[in-house]
């Protein structure tokens, strides 16, 4: 593992609450305070059967920080935005929109999106989350369609409707006001999802000689 990439990876433990004893060749253990496992330089993770979320975790961090990591080193430094303070790549950029990474002096690295109207790097979405700054990306430039994308808040309305409305948060609850309009913009976005398919299977029915099925 590339030094700089180590460093993140070190970083990104420590920031997520993980207590590693990483060393220069990328290996050591990793702890949540309850837990261990041992990662090896070449990226195994070895793991008894009862820690396995927290290898899979760890892994999960780790194959995350050498995709950024590694399209951060290999990109060039931006003559505008990179400077004493921090440095900015280029990671991402189609239809006119850009993603970024930027690596601050105290080796913090975060993520931005732009919007590029005429060349111009607009309207800019700041990001600590490589994930989040993926899917920002995606919807903006259109590879994702945004009306298909459930929130962490719409998930947890959807989880706690199936749990018999089951309080979320530890007890706080969602005012009935805001869950009802929670609830209208999930149906919304599983009509986008479940409806076009439905009917493209239908289609697809009848093309093929199909007689559509009607409840008598």
């Amino acid at each position: 593992m590339i030094m700089a990439t180590l460093r993140e990876f070190q970083r990104r433990l420590k920031v997520e609450g993980y207590s590693a004893g990483i060393d220069e060749l990328g290996a050591g253990p990793v702890s949540d305070g309850e837990r261990n496992v041992y990662v090896w330089d070449d990226g195994e993770i070895q793991y008894k059967s009862e820690n396995r979320e927290l290898a899979y975790r760890v892994k999960a961090i780790r194959d995350e920080v050498e995709e950024y990591m590694s399209a951060f080193i290999a990109a060039v430094p931006d003559q505008y935005k990179s400077g004493v303070t921090s440095d900015t790549r280029t990671l991402l950029r189609f239809r006119g929109c850009e993603m970024a990474g930027r690596r601050s002096r105290d080796g913090t690295v975060d993520f931005i999106t732009w919007e590029l109207p005429r060349g111009q790097r607009e309207l800019g979405h700041y990001f600590v989350s490589y994930a989040a700054a993926k899917q920002d990306f995606a919807v903006r430039a259109g590879l994702i369609d945004r009306d298909r994308l459930f929130t962490e808040t719409e998930l947890r309305v959807i989880r706690s409707n199936l749990s018999e409305y089951i309080a979320i948060d530890e007890g706080a609850s969602i005012p009935y006001e805001s869950e009802q309009a929670i609830i209208r913009s999930v149906i919304k976005k599983i009509d986008n999802t479940v409806v076009p398919e439905i009917e493209e299977q239908a289609q697809e029915a009848e093309d093929q000689g199909f007689e559509p099925e009607y409840e008598m």
